[in-house]
C-alpha cells in the first residue's frame, strides 16, 4: 500500500506492483492466453460435449399421452399423474379461503 493511503493499482503503473515486479494478473492481453481463437470459441458457444442426446430424438412422455418409452405411465405428466389438487385430500376452495392464515 502506498503511504498516501490510496489503493495502488498496477493497471495505472504499466502492470507493475508497488515493489516493481510484474503483476501476473495484468499480463494476459489475449483471449485464453492466445491459445484459442475467440471467433471459433464464439461459434462453438452453448454447445456441450459428452454423451448427451444430440440426435434430437429425445423422448418426451408429455408428447406421448404421458407414457414412457416402455409404455408405463409417467407420474410427472398430467396424463400420468393425479390431476386433483393435493391428490384430492384437500378442498381447493377451503384451502384458498384459509390462504396464509395461521392456526
Amino acid at each position: 500500500m502506498s503511504s498516501t493511503g490510496e489503493t495502488y493499482k498496477p493497471s495505472e503503473h504499466g502492470g507493475l506492483k508497488e515493489d516493481g515486479t510484474p503483476d501476473k494478473r495484468m499480463q494476459q492481453t489475449e483471449f485464453a492466453y492466445g491459445k484459442v481463437d475467440p471467433h471459433a470459441a464464439g461459434a462453438e458457444g452453448g454447445k456441450s460435449s459428452g454423451s448427451g442426446n444430440a440426435g434430437g430424438d429425445n423422448y418426451k412422455p408429455s408428447e406421448h399421452d404421458g407414457l414412457t418409452k416402455d409404455g408405463n405411465v409417467d407420474g410427472r405428466t398430467k396424463q400420468g399423474g393425479n390431476t386433483e389438487f393435493a391428490h384430492g385430500k384437500v378442498d381447493p376452495v377451503e384451502a384458498g379461503k384459509k390462504g396464509g392464515q395461521t392456526s
